[in-house]
């Protein structure tokens, strides 16, 4: 059936929104078919450029308790990207253990994959491992680290916490690096409210700038390709496929 890609951080300003419009437009490139949900109602800043987005809500409000269905409603037919607001991981959560998510998507040919997209500060490395922690084996896990924000990484190598996760969790966690877009190459198409792909970006933007954006989307498009949590024969279609992918 189908996967539900939640492109979460928890932090504001960890690049995720950017990273949920590149997942947007890798699925438009390789024509896959996918829904594209934006739950941040505060800032909709994946649905400003993609307006067809469906909206969804994670409340503790007893009449916005269901606002969140719509992400499973929709996964039973096709891949869904949803964009997570920052700040949400206990309402998530709620969200995920009230409805016995993991159980109901397995029983309908559904999983579940955080892709987590850290800065590479403390607090958000922590979070990672938080989720990791909770969630151990029973969900998908993309470690997306960010060298818009951190350009080395290397002080992880030798960090024990992330070391025992690699290795514990070999069969539902994989780790991948989101590439640097420069600040003014992406001023100049939030500005404009252009799309990836939009034909103006090839009329307007400055030559230099346009190879940068190309390259930027080539790498980040051949990272999540190389996860293989796209793949038609790597998606789930009965019982227990959370455990069959790696």
């Amino acid at each position: 059936m189908a996967r539900i890609h939640l492109i979460d951080g928890e932090k504001g300003g960890v690049g995720k929104s950017l990273f949920a419009r590149v997942m947007v437009q890798y699925a438009i490139d390789k024509k896959l078919e996918h829904s594209l949900v934006d739950a941040d109602m505060t800032n909709q800043d994946v649905k400003r450029f993609y307006p067809t987005a469906v909206d969804a809500e994670f409340s503790e409000a007893l009449n916005k308790g269901n606002k969140a269905d719509i992400i499973f409603e929709l996964a039973r037919n096709k891949p869904v990207i949803v964009n997570l607001p920052a700040n949400v991981f206990p309402l998530v959560q709620n969200w995920i253990k009230k409805g016995r998510l993991l159980e109901v998507a397995d029983k309908y040919g559904v999983d579940v994959c955080k892709w987590f997209v850290c800065d590479g500060g403390f607090e958000s490395i922590d979070l990672f491992y938080q989720s990791m922690n909770l969630y151990k084996d029973t969900m998908l896990h993309v470690f997306v680290r960010n060298h818009g924000k951190t350009d080395d990484w290397s002080f992880l190598d030798g960090d024990a916490a992330y070391k025992g996760l690699k290795n514990k969790y070999k069969n539902t966690l994989q780790i991948i690096d989101f590439p640097l877009l420069y600040p003014g190459d992406r001023y100049f198409i939030d500005s404009k409210k252009f799309r990836f792909d939009a034909p103006d970006i090839e009329k307007t933007m400055p030559i230099m700038s346009q190879q940068r954006l190309s390259t930027f989307l080539e790498d980040s498009e051949r990272a999540i390709e190389n996860t293989h949590l796209w793949a038609k024969d790597k998606q789930p279609k009965k019982k227990d496929a959370i455990k069959q992918h790696s």
